[in-house]
Formats: C-alpha cells, sequence, structure tokens
C-alpha cells in the first residue's frame, strides 16, 4: 500500500542497530553488519513486491516516469493492489536514471560506516577511561583516604581542562560566553552533581569497585521512585515490573558481599538518588541555558568545583599537609605506578582526575550520537566491563550468589530501558493520535 511505500523511504538506521555493531568493534568480535541504509531496508521488500528499487526508492524519478502525453507507457507490476502508468524511456535513459538513484543509497551507507566506527570509538573510550578510572580511584583511596578533597580536585581538573579547550578553540564554546544568569541556573545541577561524585568517592574508599558498580545498577529504581513521588511522573506497570529484579538483585548482592559495608551502601545510594535528581535538572537546563552535551557538563564541573572547594577545606583541609607528605612513601609501599612508570603522587592524581573527566566527556560524546535507549544499553554493558577489570586487577572475591544477583540487577535495568523506551513510544503514538483526531 502506499502508505507502507512512504514508511519505508522515512526510515533510517536505528541507533539500537548502530550502538551493538559498535560494540561488536570494541569487543574485537566478528559481528555481522547491523546497520543498513533505508533503502537497501526497504528495497527487497519492494523488490518482492515487483517494483525496481532504483525507482521506488527515488520520488523525484518516480515522478518523472508520470503519464505523459502523447508518449508510450507501460503498466508497472502491480502494487498492494493499485497499478500506476509509466513511459517506456530509452534504455540508456533508465540505466542512468538507475545509477543516479543508488548513488544516494551508496552514500548513505558509507555515512552509516563512519557513524558506527565514530560511536565504537567513543565506546571504546567510554568504557576502558571509565574502567581505568575505577582502578586508579581505588588504589589512590588506599593511600589517600580523603573523598572530599580528592573528589574536588577531579572535578577541578576536568574544569581547568574544559576552560584550556574552549580558550584554544579545540571546543566550540557557548554563544555568548556564560553569563551569570547561567551560572545560577547551575547551581542546583552543580550541587547535586558534587554530592553524587563525592558520595561515589566514600563508596569506592569503604567497599570494592565490583560492589560499588553493583550498587549503582540501582539508580533506575531510585529515579523512577523519586520521579513518581516528588514529580508527578506516571509509569507503566511494565516500567514498574522491571524494578523486581533491579532492587532484588542489589540487594543479594549487596548482602552476599564478603567484605559488606553498610556505610558504602548508604553512600552508593546516595550517589544513585543524587545522580537521578542531576539527570532530571539537566534536561531542563538545556533548555532554560541552551547548554548541551560537553558544554553542560564543563558549566557543571566549573560551578560544582567552586562550590565544592570551601566544604572540602572544611571536611579534610586540615588533613591535607600530614596526608600530601605520606601519600608518596604508601605508594612506593603498596607498589602503585603509573602504568608501569615512577611517578609522584602528584602526578597520579592528576592523571586519574583526567581520566574522571574524559570519561564523563565521551560518555556525553556517545550521548550526542545515540538515542537515550541505546545509550542505556551501553551504560549497562559498561557495568559489566568495570566489575570484570576490578576484579581481575584486585583480585577481590566474588560468592556465585553474589555473580548470580549482580547479572539479575544488571539484567533488569537492562529490562527497565527496554521498558521505559516503550512506554515513551506509546505515549508518543497517542498523543499523534489524538493530534490527528482534532
Amino acid at each position: 500500500s502506499r502508505p507502507r511505500l512512504r514508511r519505508a523511504r522515512r526510515s533510517s538506521p536505528h541507533d539500537s542497530e548502530l550502538v551493538m555493531a559498535a560494540i561488536g568493534v570494541v569487543s574485537a568480535l566478528r559481528v555481522a553488519p547491523l546497520t543498513r541504509t533505508a533503502s537497501a531496508r526497504s528495497s527487497p521488500a519492494r523488490c518482492r513486491a515487483g517494483v525496481a528499487p532504483s525507482i521506488a526508492t527515488n520520488p523525484r524519478s518516480a515522478a518523472s516516469f508520470g503519464g505523459v502525453k502523447g508518449t508510450t507507457t507501460l503498466a508497472s507490476p502491480v502494487v498492494g493492489g493499485w497499478a500506476t502508468r509509466m513511459p517506456a524511456p530509452k534504455a540508456p535513459t533508465v540505466v542512468a536514471r538507475a545509477a543516479a538513484a543508488e548513488a544516494p543509497a551508496a552514500g548513505d551507507e558509507e555515512k552509516d560506516v563512519g557513524k558506527t566506527l565514530r560511536i565504537a570509538t567513543y565506546i571504546f573510550g567510554w568504557y576502558f577511561l571509565n574502567a581505568v578510572f575505577a582502578i586508579m580511584n581505588k588504589k589512590t583511596l588506599s593511600v589517600f583516604p580523603y573523598p572530599w578533597v580528592l573528589s574536588w580536585v577531579q572535578i577541578a581538573v576536568g574544569a581547568v581542562f574544559m576552560c584550556i579547550m574552549w580558550k584554544l578553540r579545540l571546543f566550540k564554546p557557548p554563544e555568548g560566553g556564560f553569563t551569570k544568569e547561567m551560572f545560577k541556573a547551575l547551581i542546583p545541577t552543580s550541587a547535586l552533581h558534587l554530592i553524587a561524585h563525592v558520595s561515589a568517592c566514600a563508596s569506592y574508599k569503604l567497599g570494592s569497585v565490583s560492589f560499588m558498580q553493583v550498587v549503582k545498577a540501582g539508580e533506575p529504581a531510585c529515579s523512577v521512585i523519586l520521579l513518581s513521588l516528588f514529580f508527578g511522573r506516571k509509569y507503566s506497570k511494565l516500567v514498574w515490573l522491571t524494578l523486581i529484579p533491579i532492587v532484588g538483585g542489589v540487594a543479594v548482592g549487596s548482602t552476599s558481599e564478603l567484605n559488606f559495608s553498610m556505610a558504602a551502601f548508604l553512600c552508593a545510594m546516595t550517589s544513585n538518588i543524587a545522580s537521578a535528581l542531576r539527570g532530571v535538572t539537566s534536561k531542563d537546563l538545556q533548555e532554560t541555558t541552551g547548554l548541551s552535551g560537553i558544554n553542560l557538563y564543563g558549566g557543571i564541573a566549573i560551578v560544582s568545583g567552586i562550590m565544592q572547594l570551601p566544604m572540602s577545606l572544611i571536611a579534610e583541609g586540615a588533613q591535607m599537609p600530614a596526608a600530601l607528605a605520606a601519600a608518596p612513601a604508601l605508594m612506593a609501599e603498596k607498589g602503585i605506578t603509573l602504568f608501569g612508570l615512577q611517578a609522584g603522587f602528584l602526578a597520579y592524581l592528576v592523571t586519574g582526575s583526567m581520566f574522571y573527566h574524559l570519561y564523563n566527556q565521551t560518555s556525553y560524546q556517545a550521548l550526542g550520537e545515540l538515542s537515550p535507549l541505546s545509550h542505556s544499553v551501553a551504560n549497562t554493558v559498561k557495568r559489566v566491563v568495570i566489575i570484570l577489570a576490578s576484579v581481575a586487577v584486585f583480585k577481590n572475591p566474588i560468592t556465585p550468589l553474589g555473580q548470580a544477583s549482580a547479572a539479575v540487577a544488571i539484567a533488569g535495568t537492562f529490562l527497565y530501558t527496554l521498558a521505559s523506551n516503550k512506554q515513551k513510544r506509546d505515549a508518543a503514538l497517542a498523543a499523534a493520535a489524538e493530534a490527528k483526531e482534532a
């Protein structure tokens, strides 16, 4: 039918296909290409219906074959019960038109390959940088157990880095620069950002990296509960059902941890709550300030760094002279090196801080290329990667029950992503139907 053909023409590569292809590239697996051009996907259906792809995929070419007075016409094959009349041009003309119609499809395919490789690069950088940061952060806290100061340094290094990139025009700065109104608007989200990061660092200090990642898998549950209670959001029964494996997996995985720490669990849950609220306010910021992507993250880093400095000095400032003096000796005692090289503590601290900033930056860059659904899928896989990397480095034991519960929690996070996306899609279709009736 005609509507079916129109939908086929408008189809485009799905982000979920691209992200799975990208993850396949990152994992060095032999993955069959999952991205196809719109014409490539729709052409087989048209061929089966008896329509030439070179004409059906090019509306302009198809229009040019409309009935012309005084010309010989050919009856086209029947498509869904209807037929058209087309002139019979000379063979060279048909070949030329077919070649012109197929040329854009080839260009689209090259663009899809380029986008897949670009996404693969972002996801690889995101996973690698995040895993390295988690390991370096844990090691740093073992010789410098001061989460307030450590988290401030990590945020501040990223803020300085962004200022340098904007100054050198390597990153495009916000149009008109940052205004006083922008900084005021950024304060609530920046406060949530520093709370999320400080509590995460505290959880790393008190528990294992794998334990922290399992608890962080419960962030969607925190989001649904908070948004339902305080923001009036409505969620489908399917979304609520997906919270069961998340909450159950996190609860069992936490309590089955051999070195379970209630303080580490509470800090990780505080990070979840702050992260969930930060996600809500960040969406509002994009509309009120016009900031998005890495510019939004850069602004948040600057404001949160300014806000956190006095708090960090009050909480741990008095201990800094002794802590900075003892850290190098503790590094040597524990055999901590910077990728196999002997380095001072400050160099190690700044390097770890850059990994923190860069993994957040690549996450925002990946988000710019993917749909929220695909980004959530990639984030779910990322937790598995970090857990495996931390177990390999720190050799921290995980019981079979802990492994199973972690898998259930992470799988629940994935199911939540699918259910949430389905709810949004259904809501959009319902709104479109109401608008059509009106």
